[in-house]
């Protein structure tokens, strides 16, 4: 018999030797995997090569590259060089258990050693950072980061590739309240959260590498950029020789999966962060206030403003234990930070951005396109053109001035959406505040450019009405020069972008909705001179990129901006006694219509295979389906075997409303919810001209659909806020602009947002942080932004009382509000069983004056100023589509209105005489029980 002794001796040499096995294993693989029944994760020793979430059905990937969640050093002796830590041979990497996982980087001589552990935990990943002196010097390390880019949607995907195999990053790099999520282009859980561990905070972040690159400490990254701006300390840590006091330091990150946006505000809770809201955005002019909350379990040292003279900040109360409301306003214009104190020397941030108010806003762009930004040179093609301003220079940019861009640029500065969305904003917002100078100028812009340029008038065949897109109507019409351009279409006509018809439509019916009203005002064409060009317009984006290209412009399966505007021109034809064309532009609406709702698990694409432009058209076809009766069509795309098909009226709503929440959790992926700064709150996931167009369909889902409406208020009036933060404005004391001073830039405007210190535009041209210096699409977001402005009145579980755009106060059983919109002419009351939108389609309410209404939402009284000061009828529209209404009393300067109902419709219409300055409305409201659930 083998000796006890000398058995426990050979055992514990044969349970050496496994180890070793193993560990040699890990190192001849070069990975580990880590998996339990929260988190599936493989390990190398380049860093964390897969993450899965073990609930997800699809097996989708967070990892873009396979050095993920790997840390970058970078250091130097007293004041010596910068140096990259070693890595190569000397990483160790290490499978300290079935759970524990460390890559070490340390080689003999090395003055520091950095450890990295990745730790299974029962609900995650634990990611640790240890870096510690290993000699008698101290040294200072000035780059600390991670690399976290995800993998993202891309195009040669499937579609069950892009929008659930792949993952959006979104970031709040806000000191030690900072954290990262992954959320699914559809919207669809499980997401992945990034939270740092008590005491390490994440302070500035780059694309370095191609990576998408986050940091702990960035004072070297910081100093090499030399160009930008950036609004966090670049800070270093310094450590002391190997065995004194302060000679290492630790970071850590937790990794979490969580099933939707509630549990991902309550992780933060939970880990010691903020789950922070604000209204009605971070965006917020300087005649509005600003409230939000602060829901964390530390105690609130302070908070400081970063211009205290210029800033009204007050504590409201404790709403809930742990959640803290404040009330702020800003006075001076630009960026401007509050800083939340707590703990243990920890700091948060807030950005806001001050505005003037959004009346000056919306008039003041449209007066600067007119004034800055339209050529009128008889001798050029483009006379009467809006194109590019340029306010970096003080430029406006043509086809015979592209700033060095060459080829393609032609199309951004005369032709598509850079420039068409420049006159149908102008033409938007004249049928509010009409001004004859700019009306003018858009009859010009109509005459010279569009009409037998860069559209084919009615004469001209083949293809009458047709757009001449892309690159520009010149060389659309050139055949030598096409030929140059784009020798493969040579056979074909150049009027088959799909994306430009609806801006040239829109342009037409804001202008027959001008003629309309106005008609003394327009001098080109009347009334019905618009609507023909309208129908005609919307007919040939029906017919004309179809039949030049098939199904390479899918017109029924793809979305484009702008084109929601259709049910509007349908009611308009009918209105005119055009009720074959109203019936003809009706059938090819729906045939669209229906295959969004029925046909396709994911119609979200637009120009590109996931594009933020689409959840406009998305949320107003599932709008569309969900208030209109529809009859199926056997004869469209649709298998009528899969069993989403009814034919049932009901259950096809019901269809329409399953689309709707559908494509709003998409919408939502790539847009910020979470993220508290002004450039990430609302807007879509970048700051651009997009931030309104889908913001309208959150804002208008919360006030319409919504059982639970307030998340949905809070996140589409910041949507409609957001990018107001694009355009550059000013007062003499302001030097007129923030971005781009000097009065000639007053009104001026940038295309989208540059995030960090300095990165690069989609044009290909480095910018600094800040929006883009061209305007470019920027107007097309303004469109929509018309169609959104509203004030809309709440009561919030968390704030109380809320008047988005607009400032209220309670009196006994009544709410006081006066609207600060911009627009001042849309009313929106929305409780939890009880939601009526009141609306004007001209004139407005009372500048500065109260609208008062009851805390039941039964009545209401406010004063319509006549903006045109002469006779005329205002309709005022009262809707619920969430609720029904029974009966409307009115009384109109005492005296009493009819208010009469299309049959089946949501809405009462009331006819205004308006006949004097200003005149007083008071309404009440009986419901039926609620109908469109």
């Amino acid at each position: 018999m083998i000796p006890m002794k000398q058995l426990k001796y050979m055992l514990s040499l044969v349970v050496l030797m496994q180890m070793k096995v193993l560990m040699g294993f890990a190192q001849e693989r070069q990975q580990f995997r880590l998996e339990n029944e929260k988190m599936e994760v493989i390990i190398s020793r380049s860093g964390i090569s897969s993450i899965k979430s073990p609930s997800d059905s699809y097996g989708a990937e967070i990892v873009g590259s396979n050095s993920w969640g790997r840390a970058n050093l970078t250091y130097r002796i007293w004041d010596g060089s910068w140096l990259a830590i070693h890595r190569g041979s000397s990483t160790n990497f290490a499978v300290l258990s079935d759970s524990v996982v460390r890559i070490t980087d340390y080689e003999k001589g090395m003055p520091q050693q950095m450890e990295q552990t990745f730790t299974l935990v029962d609900d995650g990943l634990d990611l640790d950072i240890r870096v510690k002196s290993m000699m008698q010097f101290p040294f200072e390390v000035g780059d600390l980061s991670l690399d976290l880019r995800p993998h993202g949607p891309r195009s040669e995907q499937s579609k069950e590739g892009i929008f659930q195999k792949s993952f959006i990053k979104h970031q709040y790099i806000s000191g030690h309240g900072s954290f990262i999520f992954y959320a699914k282009p559809s919207g669809n859980g499980p997401f992945l959260m990034v939270l740092p561990k008590a005491g390490t905070s994440l302070e500035y972040f780059d694309n370095q590498g191609g990576g998408e690159r986050v940091y702990i400490h960035s004072k070297l990254p910081g100093s090499l950029q030399q160009q930008g701006t950036w609004r966090q300390e670049h800070t270093s840590v310094s450590l002391n020789p190997a065995g004194e006091t302060d000679s290492e330091v630790e970071y850590g990150f937790k990794l979490r999966w969580v099933d939707g946006y509630d549990e991902m505000r309550d992780l933060l809770f939970k880990e010691g962060l903020f789950d922070i809201r604000v209204v009605p955005g971070m965006t917020i002019p300087t005649d509005l206030r600003a409230q939000f909350s602060l829901r964390t379990k530390h105690n609130i040292d302070s908070i400081s403003a970063e211009f205290p003279t210029h800033t009204e900040l007050r504590f409201v109360e404790e709403v809930t234990p742990g959640n803290y409301i404040y009330e702020v306003q800003f006075s001076k214009l630009g960026e401007n930070m509050l800083i939340i104190h707590y703990g243990d020397g920890y700091q948060t941030y807030l950005e806001f951005f001050a505005t003037e108010p959004l009346e000056t806003l919306i008039k003041k762009r449209s007066s600067f396109i007119v004034n800055h930004q339209q050529h009128r040179d008889t001798s050029k093609w483009y006379n009467g053109l809006y194109s590019i301003y340029d306010m970096k220079n003080g430029i406006l940019r043509s086809p015979d001035d592209t700033d060095g861009f060459e080829g393609w640029w032609s199309y951004v500065v005369a032709s598509d959406d850079p420039v068409l969305g420049k006159a149908p904003y102008v033409a938007a917002k004249n049928v509010y505040y009409p001004d004859d100078t700019e009306i003018a100028s858009v009859e010009y812009h109509i005459k010279n450019f569009v009409w037998g340029g860069l559209q084919r008038t009615d004469e001209e065949t083949p293809y009458p009405y047709g757009i001449h897109g892309v690159p520009n109507w010149k060389v659309a019409r050139d055949i030598n020069a096409r030929t140059a351009f784009r020798a493969r279409q040579l056979d074909r006509m150049q009027v088959w972008r799909t994306y430009d018809y609806p801006h040239v439509f829109m342009l037409y019916y804001h202008m027959y909705e001008i003629a309309s009203k106005y008609p003394d005002k327009v001098q080109y064409l009347d009334a019905a001179g618009y609507l023909e060009r309208t129908f005609q317009t919307a007919k040939a984006y029906f017919m004309y990129p179809y039949e030049i290209w098939g199904d390479y412009y899918k017109i029924y399966e793809v979305a484009c901006y702008n084109e929601l505007l259709i049910p509007d021109i349908i009611h308009a034809l009918e209105r005119h006694g055009r009720g074959d064309d109203a019936e003809w532009l009706r059938n090819e609406y729906e045939k669209k219509v229906k295959y969004f709702i029925y046909d396709d698990e994911y119609p979200y694409s637009s120009e590109y295979s996931f594009d933020r432009t689409a959840f406009e058209s998305t949320y107003a076809f599932a709008k569309y389906g969900m208030i209109t009766e529809m009859e199926p069509d056997s004869n469209l795309w649709f298998d009528k075997n899969r069993e989403i098909w009814y034919s049932h009226a009901n259950v096809s709503k019901q269809a329409a409303k399953h689309f709707m929440e559908r494509q709003h959790g998409a919408g939502l992926s790539i847009r910020g919810w979470l993220e508290t700064n002004y450039y990430k709150l609302g807007a879509d996931n970048s700051m651009s001209y997009m931030a309104k167009m889908g913001g309208w369909s959150v804002l208008d889902y919360g006030i319409n659909f919504a059982e639970k409406p307030y998340d949905w208020l809070q996140l589409g009036y910041a949507s409609y806020l957001s990018s107001w933060a694009l355009m550059n404005t000013g007062t003499p004391e302001s030097n007129y602009g923030f971005w781009a001073p000097g009065k000639e830039n007053d009104g001026a405007m940038g295309w989208a947002f540059i995030e960090q210190k300095r990165g690069r535009s989609w044009l290909g041209r480095d910018m600094d942080r800040g929006p883009w210096y061209y305007d470019g699409e920027a107007d097309l977001g303004l469109g929509a932004g018309i169609r959104m402005a509203a004030t809309v009145v709440s009561n919030d579980p968390i704030f109380g009382w809320v008047a988005y755009g607009g400032n209220i106060r309670e009196e006994k059983e009544n709410l006081y509000v006066v609207p600060k919109d911009g627009l001042n002419a849309r009313f929106v009351y929305v409780l939890a069983d009880k939601r009526v939108t009141y609306e004007l389609d001209r004139d407005g309410f009372l500048k500065d004056a109260e609208i008062i209404t009851d805390k039941n939402n039964n009545s209401i009284s406010f004063v319509v100023e006549n903006r045109s000061q002469d006779v005329h009828l205002t309709t005022l529209k009262i809707s619920a589509i969430f609720n029904d209404i029974k009966h409307v009393q009115v009384a109109f300067d005492g005296k009493p209105l009819n208010a009469t109902r299309r049959d089946g419709s949501h809405f009462f219409e009331i006819q205004l005489p308006m006949q004097q300055a200003s005149h007083h409305v008071e309404i009440k409201l009986g419901y039926e029980a609620d109908l469109a659930r």
